[in-house]
């Protein structure tokens, strides 16, 4: 068995992610083990799971913490994992044993590595202040693990705060847990993007502080709104980290699939920070024809200016895939990107929305809730479908936009705001605007620059590279093979209208990605009844299309014609029909 010195070592230079799993009994430790897991964190926070309570359960006062996870060590984790390193939890404060007998002991066990559990951290107030008065805050957790580094243990600093992250790094631990928030499942798809840029932005955070002590621990994310390998996925295309610690989002029933499962699809995602191929992407955005680049390098000259966008484009060609670059390139990359999505709001709770509530509101109000405006405070709001938004909704929109604060629902206080706006339609606005069904005062404020995003028809030649993305990602949802398409399936896609645009690709590739047996999909007939040629081609579009194709290929008519797999005659013939 590897050292855990020599694991993290050589896991630094890889490009596979490090897959921890926090293991509440042997069962669970048996399985991610045989399922490809590279190191098993044993925390008595495990114990509590497996009884069917919560993580935070851990912290309350039934038992002393340390002889729990001498006891989940000893029963359930150590008989199973000869072939693993294992991590164990210690809270540095346990008045009943001496830190070092008990470190010894853990040496004894074969244990490689420590971490501070329960970690003060998830303790806050006044409460936290007492703790930290009476010597059991989070410098009691530095002095142990520097005692446990001088034992010749690995440490492994769990922090909660940037702070904490700053304090543990500049102690010289070996790796950091970065625990960026508590684990929901969340139905609602547009809360779960918005829960996982905000783990995100809280990681990125963390990461920065550690990184300012000097030091370049070890990192590892825990927590937050990471559930699922896509999650983890574009996690790691946004902070520089080198792996996932897991417990609730492994113990999925039935048992010994899910772990089996999930494990190998975790594992199966790259690093993207360290020599992944890129497919001519551009952030999130996969395009190389002429249209695209054109698009990508306006993107990139208007995302460092501190205005609001309208992004304009019909349905599924990518709209908040375009929010998000611009985000990610502008000087308000590490604060949260947040999400709403003006179509699913009633007129009702448009302002408790937008602004928020306070406890007592309205009925149902049973707690404090802040509004989008407030969780991207020093950051983007991306508002999808604004066209949407009713005249009562597009005042409030224009009043906050004015003032730079919102006031909460059953509140009295402003609370100032600072956000950047990026919106989107696929309507017109300019023409809802004459229609006065748009404010046109409300239309200026938001679009200082608009952008157009061409739909899929008039690229044609990007098809390839954004079925090769979907199926790189299908084939980690799956844990599928999946290498590529046959000609004839190929020529068959790049000969399809797309009304749908990329959205209507994916959909298609998902289709037959998970029907078709074979890793090259041959675009099986049964399923391919809506994808025909369309019959009736304007003579505009025939025309535009022939031009990107002809522009892609370097003016050469011949690489056109082959790319859209026509004849040169009939390339000359769609050249000329808009004069037709």
């Amino acid at each position: 068995m590897p050292s855990l010195k020599h694991l993290l070592r050589e896991s630094a230079k890889s490009s596979t992610p490090i897959i921890s799993v926090v293991a509440g009994n042997g069962q669970i430790a048996k399985l991610s083990i045989a399922s490809g897991a590279d190191l098993i964190i044993a925390l008595n926070a495990g114990l509590y799971r497996h009884m069917g309570y919560g993580s935070l359960t851990s912290f309350l006062p039934f038992t002393n913490a340390n002889d729990q996870t001498e006891q989940l060590l000893r029963q359930h984790i150590l008989p199973h994992t000869q072939s693993i390193p294992v991590v164990a939890g210690v809270f540095a404060s346990d008045p009943t044993r001496p830190l070092k007998t008990r470190l010894d002991m853990l040496k004894q066990l074969g244990i490689e590595g420590i971490t501070n559990w329960p970690a003060i951290g998830f303790t806050d107030g006044s409460f936290r202040s007492h703790l930290e008065a009476e010597g059991m805050g989070i410098a009691s957790e530095v002095e142990m693990l520097q005692q446990a580094k001088k034992m010749g243990l690995v440490t492994f600093g769990f922090a909660l705060s940037a702070e904490d992250a700053h304090a543990f790094a500049k102690s010289g631990v070996d790796a950091l847990i970065l625990n960026v928030g508590l684990t929901f499942e969340l139905e609602d798809t547009i809360e779960k993007r918005n829960q996982l840029q905000l783990s995100i932005t809280k990681g990125k955070d963390m990461l920065s502080h550690a990184y300012k002590s000097g030091n370049k621990p070890f990192s590892l994310v825990y927590g937050g709104a990471i559930t699922e390998p896509e999650d983890f996925a574009e996690f790691l295309e946004q902070v520089p980290i080198n792996g996932y610690a897991g417990g609730s989002a492994f113990e999925r029933f039935p048992i010994t699939e899910a772990i089996d499962t999930r494990v190998g699809n975790f594992k199966d995602v790259v690093l993207y920070n360290r020599g992944k191929s890129r497919l001519s992407k551009f952030g999130p955005l996969i395009g190389s024809s002429q249209a695209m680049k054109d698009l990508f390098k306006l993107i990139q000259k208007i995302a460092p200016y501190d205005v609001n966008v309208c992004i304009d484009g019909e349905s599924g060609t990518g709209k908040e895939l375009v929010a998000t670059q611009i985000h990610a390139l502008s000087p308000r990359k590490k604060n949260p990107f947040i999400t709403v999505n003006c179509g699913a709001i009633p007129d009702t709770l448009v302002e408790s929305e937008f602004f928020g509530y306070e406890k007592g509101a309205f009925t149902g109000a049973i707690f404090q809730k802040p509004g989008k405006f407030e969780l991207a405070d020093k950051g983007t709001l991306f508002l999808d479908e604004i066209a949407d938004l009713s005249l009562h909704a597009q005042a409030a929109l224009l009043r906050v936009i004015q003032q730079g604060e919102v006031v909460r629902l059953g509140g009295q206080k402003p609370i100032s705001v600072d956000v950047r706006i990026l919106c989107a339609s696929n309507q017109n606005l300019e023409k809802l605007v004459y229609e006065n069904k748009f404010r046109v005062d409300l239309y200026f404020r938001l679009s200082a620059v608009v952008i157009k995003i061409p739909p899929l028809r008039n690229r044609k030649n990007d098809i390839p590279l954004l079925v090769a993305n979907q199926l790189n990602k299908l084939s980690l949802k799956f844990d599928k093979k999946l290498l590529g398409t046959t000609t004839d399936f190929m020529n068959r896609l790049k000969g399809y209208s797309w009304p749908g645009n990329v959205r209507e690709l994916e959909q298609v590739i998902t289709r037959h990605a998970i029907i078709e047996e074979k890793p090259i999909l041959e675009g099986n007939p049964a399923l391919l009844a809506d994808i025909k040629p369309p019959h009736h081609t304007t003579p505009f579009d025939r025309s535009q299309v022939a031009r990107d194709a002809l522009a892609d290929a370097g003016q050469n008519k011949t690489k056109a014609a082959s790319a859209l797999g026509i004849s040169r005659k009939t390339l000359y013939q769609w050249l000329n029909s808009d004069s037709l």
